[in-house]
């Protein structure tokens, strides 16, 4: 039982709305109440810039009172662990995007992308993280050796001007989702990257917690856990659509960012069931341990941190075991087990 007289102060890492929708799911569908959290803050504008996560997100924490971060890059929480950082994982938060990368015809591998030009949506995002490292793996510096074209048409995969940068030469490797990807693959646009085929299951963004709600507040972050756990349920289900459209559609017209009030995530029934949201809430240890070792191998961490040092993941698995032992909730369970099977996340 806490005896802390604060509300859990809760913050996004990220400033994207797509970020924000599952906190405002927990708490519009009084999932939050009904698990017992009650006394909470949530600030999701983005604690801290993308491109100064991985140096800054601990100290960014400590100075705004942060319990629990949502939407933290995966490889930014470990590097801050590795620093000492008061910064655990303590569940998931996204996949990597089921984005598949197409390129020009002629392109079959990745190490012909060198001198090449890549579209993506922004510096430092899921998706380029992900591309990144591939690009280190097949021996081309993606600082020096590629050209980004930096453009909100290729977020999410769903603007139909992106292919269009495709098909007119203006890009030579790109991310894409259905319906377009379809059309590039009809068209003989062959599929470059398959991130489902190259890391399954990848945890891209995860939850973070200090030492102190882990330890002193474990009932609120159980309660925290359950609650989230149910609005991934509830994002996965495309009877939810009409509502996820309409919130997505009102926070974007909240957002002080430009870019965020011009995109859009919900889009078709595939965005919905096929969002890349852990149904367990949770993120696995082997995953961890495959990219802290990805890290050490191409220089971006200097030496490799245990997962048993960063991964606190006690309070998301009881909260998702004790969600199926609820027979009320075992029809949503069951229908977003069906999304998993569809997708394989």
């Amino acid at each position: 039982m806490s005896t802390i007289a604060q509300p859990l102060l809760i913050a996004n890492s990220n400033y994207h709305v797509g970020q924000q929708v599952a906190v405002y799911v927990a708490k519009e569908q009084g999932y939050f109440h009904e698990e017992g959290l009650e006394k909470f803050d949530y600030d999701g504008r983005g604690l801290i810039p993308a491109v100064i996560e991985k140096q800054g997100l601990g100290p960014a924490m400590v100075e705004h009172g942060v319990d629990i971060a949502t939407a933290v890059d995966v490889s930014a929480a470990i590097y801050q662990r590795s620093l000492g950082a008061d910064v655990y994982i303590v569940g998931g938060w996204r996949y990597d995007p089921d984005l598949k990368w197409y390129s020009q015809k002629g392109i079959s591998d990745l190490r012909q992308l060198k001198g090449k030009r890549l579209g993506i949506r922004e510096r430092e995002g899921l998706v380029y993280g992900f591309m990144a490292n591939l690009l280190v793996q097949a021996g081309i510096d993606p600082e020096k050796e590629v050209t980004w074209v930096f453009d909100p048409v290729f977020g999410y995969g769903n603007d139909p001007k992106h292919i269009a940068m495709l098909r007119d030469g203006a890009v030579d490797a790109m991310p894409s989702f259905p319906p377009f990807s379809k059309q590039l693959e009809a068209d003989g646009f062959p599929v470059l990257m398959d991130p489902r085929v190259v890391f399954p299951r990848r945890p891209g963004k995860v939850t973070v917690a200090t030492k102190r709600t882990i330890e002193s507040r474990a009932d609120e972050l159980r309660a925290y856990c359950r609650g989230m756990i149910r609005a991934f349920w509830f994002m996965r289900d495309t009877g939810n659509f009409d509502y996820l459209r309409k919130l997505e559609s009102r926070l974007r017209g909240e957002s002080h960012n430009d870019e965020e009030r011009e995109l859009f995530i919900v889009t078709s029934l595939e965005k919905v069931d096929g969002w890349a949201l852990p149904i367990d809430g949770g993120v696995t240890a082997d995953s961890l341990k495959r990219i802290i070792q990805e890290m050490v191998a191409i220089g971006s961490l200097k030496r490799a941190v245990k997962v048993e040092d960063l991964l606190h993941d006690t309070a998301v698995r009881e909260a998702y075991q004790g969600l199926l032992k609820r027979p009320e909730l075992q029809p949503a369970h069951e229908k977003v087990k069906l999304a998993v099977e569809k997708y394989g996340f």
